[in-house]
């Protein structure tokens, strides 16, 4: 999180020196059209919330489960851009994509061992959202989003884990919220964003192993850096 600030800070700077300031306005009407397509790259730091068994530990079972701690990995988040203008300071935004995640969870022992359970994800995410600008001021608005998230788990690596390991279902539904800013240039808009997103469904396989036997649930829970590109 601290290194996504940094990058945030980095960035303003940078985008506020790059553009024009004084009486006139780069994409004077841009704000104006009903629909604005773009694309978004980003970087996304992912984890679980998980919640222990209530019977997760047993003093007698040196195999039994003493704490269990998440695991968080950084990843990427490619995607589209549709904006639709409410208002001048509304808009609703559907942002399809594609995030490749590595999380998990360490385990530690009765008997001292420590062992990590990482899991590879790669979902298809659909999160629709709110954004509400402030009003410009010259080539610059900052804005706050929130909204929903419904989200699909695909490719092979799902399959490749058995049921002897920490595995997860899918889909996943979640809440969305975060903040950014939109700087107008000639030719384009630029907005980096950071969004926190918090998973709501149980994602944890109910497998006959000590792993899953250990927990109660597993949810998701994700910091993203989003550079969009109108």
């Amino acid at each position: 999180m601290k290194r996504f600030i940094l990058l945030l800070l980095t960035l303003l700077p940078l985008a506020l020196s790059a553009q024009r300031y004084g009486f006139e306005q780069n994409l004077p009407y841009y704000d104006e059209k009903w629909f604005r397509p773009g694309f978004f790259v980003a970087m996304n730091y992912a984890t679980y919330r998980m919640e222990h068994s209530p019977d997760f530990f047993q003093p007698q079972n040196l195999d039994s489960v003493k704490a269990a701690n998440t695991v968080g990995s950084p990843g990427i988040t490619l995607g589209f851009i549709a904006n639709f203008r409410l208002h001048d300071q509304v808009d609703i935004r559907f942002n399809p994509g594609v995030s490749f995640y590595q999380r998990g969870v360490e385990l530690d022992f009765a008997n001292g061992a420590v062992e990590q359970q990482k899991i590879e994800n790669t979902f298809l995410e659909f999160p629709l959202l709110i954004k509400v600008r402030s009003q410009r001021r010259k080539n610059w608005r900052i804005y706050l989003v929130g909204g929903a998230k419904y989200s699909v788990e695909v490719g092979s690596r799902r399959r490749e884990r058995t049921e002897d390991q920490l595995r997860t279902t899918s889909p996943d539904y979640a809440i969305e919220f975060g903040f950014g800013f939109d700087f107008y240039f000639e030719m384009f808009k630029f907005a980096p964003e950071i969004r926190f997103s918090h998973g709501l469904a149980n994602l944890l396989n109910d497998d006959p192993n000590i792993y899953a036997e250990s927990l109660l649930h597993l949810k998701s829970q994700t910091v993203t850096l989003y550079l969009n590109f109108e």
